[in-house]
């Protein structure tokens, strides 16, 4: 399945779910997880997250709007891009925006075509089941497209 709105796109495998959605300013997030996401829900799927079933993965990339000091391409939004592939020594308790039992999770920022951006990847479940949960992050976010906002 195909996602694409406010200058996202992505593509995503059989069984995941996910939804592209804009605030009234214009700036945009991308859900999607391995399960069902909540089609009511804040920037960081604070509800998604809270349903997510044992093995499952989720991830939101969040547009932030400049100014105020916050400016693309510099400081934590210096890294030009997102990762192509998840590094699972980052994964941690400290990573999620809601702690959970059995969640793990990673926030990335960088910038993207001149728009401030944070990957924020969330996984479930037993240590044997992460190297798969991470190879099917990677081929999701491998076809995450980012057009400059027009």
């Amino acid at each position: 399945m195909i996602l694409e709105a406010h200058g996202l796109r992505v593509e995503l495998p059989r069984g995941w779910s996910g939804r592209i959605f804009a605030r009234d300013d214009g700036i945009a997030t991308l859900h999607a997880g391995s399960f069902p996401v909540s089609l009511h829900d804040g920037d960081f799927g604070e509800h998604s997250t809270a349903l997510m079933p044992d093995g499952g993965s989720f991830f939101a990339l969040t547009e932030y709007r400049p100014g105020g000091g916050l400016e693309p391409g510099v400081g934590l939004f210096a890294p030009n891009g997102p990762p192509r592939q998840l590094d699972p020594s980052r994964f941690s308790v400290r990573g999620l925006a809601h702690p959970r039992p059995g969640q793990l999770g990673t926030q990335h920022f960088f910038t993207a075509h001149g728009r401030p951006l944070c990957l924020y990847v969330v996984i479930s479940g037993g240590r044997m089941g992460r190297r798969s949960q991470l190879a099917a992050l990677d081929h999701v976010l491998g076809t995450v497209q980012i057009a400059q906002r027009t």
